[in-house]
């Protein structure tokens, strides 16, 4: 009777370690950052992403205003970042600002020490300013925009990782696969195939 008692328990103590193992395994399985994880990394550095320089020797100083972020649109492996921008022109003492709206992409890349997410190669897919009365594209000051987010999210995440969460420690020491989906992407441990 003792032992059968025994074996129960033993059973149990087994199958609740099991259990708790599973579930461990789960949240080890895999990791996502969702657009409004990185929506919300990069507002909090919204007031960074400001610039002076000058188009045709006049003075310009470039502001984002907003910005959405977009993952694994129409199922490609990029994300996309659509800026909303003021452009403030200053000629003769005056400041004469102008609407941009810009379309960004570039590849998501992890950094395993750092444990951050970066967007890196960014390319130009949208270009639209709208300056008193005038509407259109320019080339110019999309390029100088072009060159702000390139500078600043070489070295600025857009995501980096909580260490304070429990069972997070695995990004920074196995090799990892991202995949990216339709508004997220995936950290994965990377098997050898």
């Amino acid at each position: 009777m003792r032992s059968t008692i025994w074996y129960k328990n033993a059973l149990l103590v087994l199958t609740l370690f099991y259990l708790n193992g599973c579930s461990v395994i789960s949240s080890v399985a895999s990791y996502s950052v969702t657009e409004q994880d990185i929506e919300q990394g990069l507002l909090k550095q919204i007031d960074q992403l400001s610039d002076k320089t000058s188009v045709a020797g006049i003075p310009v100083i470039l502001s984002v205003e907003s910005l959405d972020v977009i993952v694994g649109p129409d199922n490609r492996s990029v994300v996309a970042l659509q800026a909303d921008a003021i452009a403030s022109v200053s000629v003769f003492g005056l400041r004469y600002p102008a609407k941009v709206k810009l379309g960004l992409e570039g590849e998501p890349y992890y950094n395993q020490q750092e444990k951050a997410l970066y967007v890196r190669s960014l390319t130009l897919t949208r270009s639209e300013i709208d300056a008193a009365g005038f509407k259109g594209n320019l080339t110019p000051l999309a390029d100088r925009y072009m060159g702000l987010f390139n500078r600043y999210l070489a070295t600025h995440p857009v995501y980096e990782v909580d260490n304070g969460k429990g069972g997070l420690a695995w990004l920074s020491t196995v090799p990892l696969k991202l995949d990216i989906v339709p508004g997220k992407i995936i950290f994965a441990p990377r098997f050898k195939e």
